[in-house]
């Protein structure tokens, strides 16, 4: 059978267009890439970044970098305003005295404590890497972008130094952020991360991991209640699951004592306060030991019950710089079961 000449050519221009063009597409893809992870909006190190301020619609954070003889923390306060009361109908009446209604409310004040996600968030900020740049732009592409009106403003300083940035809108699929640097108007995709974290810090930054260490790296704890105290130690059991038993029988689990040590193992706080209120008592300390020695600890505190009110309940750990405060229900089930446990 005989094939035209032609064809052989054409095949081989159309075999030499895509190998040419793959190429094109391998190296812009590489190119690209490259450009990405190199975009660096300012430089520095986690460790320069000593205050973070966030200023939104209707919120205020502020971290303050801290350290002491455990390591490197955040300080944080978050101020939301309240919201509006709500206008009563006119004409409409309902025998309530809708006096004080309209009265302004004050902000919602909440501070807390970030180990944890704090570290994680001035790494993200120092060195500050952008996603890709998009270059400066003018006022008229600023709603393009979100930048006409700024979700917020985040001031970093850093060794001493404030950089500023100011947040647009979400980037298409919504993981990302638009931001815009006022000093030199330049404009940046940035992680998403950066806007959630100071947006919700509140509920993303606050630490509630109690301890650096895991359980499975404790080996002893010794239960201290006003002058009593107790040693539990950690054991195996033949399927590798971990008890909590008495030191004198090692193979036996004391169930009262782990369904005890269940129950204080599972309080968070929910919000920190600089310090305990006067008048307060330790409920119980429990310390930990492993096999390089001590680990750290868990206080449980109790304030004063406020004049017709029930206590407030607060717990303090080696790594909870301050007393976070913990639900009552369950705090108050630990104090009750505590006798149980130390006789």
């Amino acid at each position: 059978m005989k094939v035209d000449r032609g064809f052989f050519v054409h095949l081989g221009l159309l075999v030499v267009a895509a190998v040419c063009a793959i190429g094109v597409w391998t190296r812009d893809k590489k190119a690209t890439a490259l450009s990405q992870a190199d975009v660096t909006v300012w430089q520095g190190r986690a460790d320069d970044v000593s205050r973070v301020v966030f200023e939104g619609k209707k919120k205020k954070v502020v971290l303050e970098a801290k350290q002491d003889k455990a390591g490197r923390y955040f300080l944080g306060t978050s101020e939301r305003e309240a919201a509006a009361p709500k206008p009563h109908p006119e004409g409409e009446e309902d025998g309530h005295d809708h006096a004080h209604d309209h009265e302004p409310q004050p902000a919602k004040s909440t501070t807390f404590l970030s180990v944890g996600a704090g570290t994680k968030l001035a790494e993200l900020l120092s060195p500050l890497k952008a996603l890709r740049a998009i270059g400066k732009i003018g006022e008229e592409r600023a709603a393009e972008f979100g930048l006409d009106a700024p979700e917020g403003t985040l001031t970093v300083t850093l060794k001493g130094a404030e950089r500023k940035l100011e947040f647009g809108a979400a980037t298409p699929g919504g993981a990302d952020r638009y931001v815009r640097d006022p000093a030199t108007g330049e404009v940046y995709a940035v992680k998403g991360d950066i806007f959630r974290d100071v947006d919700q810090a509140e509920s993303r930054l606050m630490e509630r991991d109690l301890h650096e260490w895991r359980d499975v790296d404790v080996s002893r704890a010794k239960v201290t209640a006003g002058d009593k105290s107790r040693e539990l130690s950690r054991s195996s059991g033949a399927d590798g699951k971990k008890f909590w038993a008495d030191p004198a029988s090692e193979g036996q689990a004391d169930e009262t004592a782990g369904n005890w040590m269940t129950k204080l193992d599972r309080l968070r706080p929910t919000e920190y306060v600089v310090s305990a209120p006067e008048g307060g008592t330790t409920v119980v300390r429990v310390d930990y030991t492993g096999a390089a020695g001590e680990l750290g600890y868990v206080e449980l505190q109790k304030g004063p019950a406020a004049e017709g009110g029930k206590p407030e309940y607060y717990l303090v750990t080696e790594r909870l710089r301050l007393p976070g405060k913990v639900p009552a229900t369950v705090a108050e089930q630990v104090e009750q079961d505590l006798g149980a446990v130390v006789k």
